[in-house]
């Protein structure tokens, strides 16, 4: 384990999640899919978990964080992949995005290989370790989003911040 210094944390952090997103690229990379994309397919899947029906505004607010057009790319590589299916929804000009049965599929296979990622992440850790990691990590996040709102709605256009 290495040791940690006070001006450490960011590499720790960086370093954990380079090391995370390879794994899950890596997974990924034998489904032919982006990490957007299972992103928008649990999403889908979550959705339909609870009989909720999901449209492109909500994946791109509430999944993405982006505008509607901006997922309508990926959303269209998952409709050729036929991992998704675009139906009229109780609004009839309202198209709801649902997962096919082979996008439900690779969803259950991504989930299962994320929840053996987290067992790993957590198999030396109490459950204390991980609540205390889980809002420590919460509180940074935060604080890290308002110091980078502050820095940038301050700093002069026209020098390029």
């Amino acid at each position: 384990m290495e040791k940690m210094q006070d001006n450490d944390l960011g590499y720790v952090i960086g370093r954990t999640a380079r090391v995370l997103y390879r794994l899950l690229d890596g997974n990924l990379r034998s489904l032919v899919l982006s990490y957007s994309q299972v992103n928008v397919l649990g999403y889908l899947a979550a959705k339909h978990a609870r009989g909720e029906e999901c449209t492109q505004k909500l994946i791109a607010t509430e999944c993405c964080s982006t505008r509607p057009s901006s997922v309508t790319s990926l959303l269209q590589a998952l409709e050729r992949q036929g991992y998704i299916e675009r139906r009229a929804g109780e609004d009839a000009r309202v198209k709801c995005v649902v997962l096919t049965e082979r996008g439900r599929e690779v969803a259950d296979e991504c989930s299962r290989f994320v929840k053996k990622t987290e067992e790993v992440m957590r198999r030396r850790l109490s459950k204390e370790d991980v609540e205390t990691t889980y809002r420590s990590l919460l509180v940074m996040a935060d604080e890290l989003e308002a110091f980078s709102r502050e820095i940038f709605s301050s700093a002069p256009e026209d020098q390029g911040v």
